[in-house]
């Protein structure tokens, strides 16, 4: 046995995702309130969601957790899970993973102390933006690079940073906004809807290594999703019962 069929052989012993059939689908999640909870179990609106994906395909679920997202689609790349909750396409990532219908994005939401004003895009010029790592928003907002954007942990950390003046806002929808509300209300923070015409209808997605281990079709997986979405079967997890944050 040479060196690289070692390894393969060590791998395998310890990933048991390396059989070509699994009972089980493998998600990688990361430490993202209030989408996920790395707690014992964890939780949160994707973890139930993801949940419930794998009953649509017959499976158990395993959660795999990461310190941050960029590691998670690495882990996806790799096939070393088969499925992420909120992954944004992306032509890079289309190289390696593929998509089917999770939830409908709505519009964004900027957290900033009550002195900033931000009422359309161009007022984020001069801000120090927070971006949570490996999150993208939208085509404009991702490739400007005039922008100020440093990496955060998640939103709550942002939060923590507006206070410590670190950063002057954070973007997020108007859902986590609204689970968020007392956090915000307590750190006299504002919430700010920035509507865009382009986001109407804007779909949220799984993101499928093609490397995956579910024993289905590219098609199979694509269509069994589509069709939970369609009939609602993640929307309880996302949606909320009354809008606080309005326009």
């Amino acid at each position: 046995m040479n060196l690289k069929q070692l390894s393969v052989f060590l791998f395998c012993i310890f990933v048991p995702f390396c059989f070509a059939k699994s009972d089980y689908m493998y998600a990688c999640i990361d430490d993202y309130p209030p989408y996920q909870y790395l707690d014992s179990p964890p939780h949160g609106i994707h973890v139930t969601a993801l949940t419930k994906l794998a009953q649509i395909f017959n499976k158990k679920i395993q959660f795999f957790e990461s310190p941050n997202f960029a590691r998670c689609v690495r882990m996806l790349k790799n096939g070393e899970v088969d499925v992420i909750a909120g992954l944004n396409k992306s032509k890079k990532r289309e190289e390696f993973a593929f998509y089917a219908p999770y939830r409908i994005e709505e519009n964004h939401v900027v957290i900033s102390n009550k002195a900033i004003n931000i009422s359309d895009y161009t007022s984020l010029q001069g801000k120090i933006i927070g971006v949570p790592r490996g999150t993208t928003y939208f085509r404009k907002f991702n490739d400007d690079t005039s922008l100020n954007k440093i990496p955060i942990q998640s939103i709550i950390i942002g939060i923590e940073l507006i206070l410590k003046n670190r950063i002057d806002i954070i973007i997020t929808s108007r859902m986590i906004a609204n689970l968020l509300i007392d956090d915000i209300t307590k750190a006299h923070l504002k919430a700010t809807v920035i509507k865009r015409d382009d986001n109407e209808g804007k779909v949220s997605y799984f993101g499928f290594s093609k490397l995956n281990k579910l024993d289905l079709s590219q098609h199979e997986i694509i269509d069994r999703t589509t069709q939970a979405f369609e009939q609602g079967k993640f929307r309880d997890e996302v949606k909320t019962i009354d809008s606080v944050i309005k326009e």
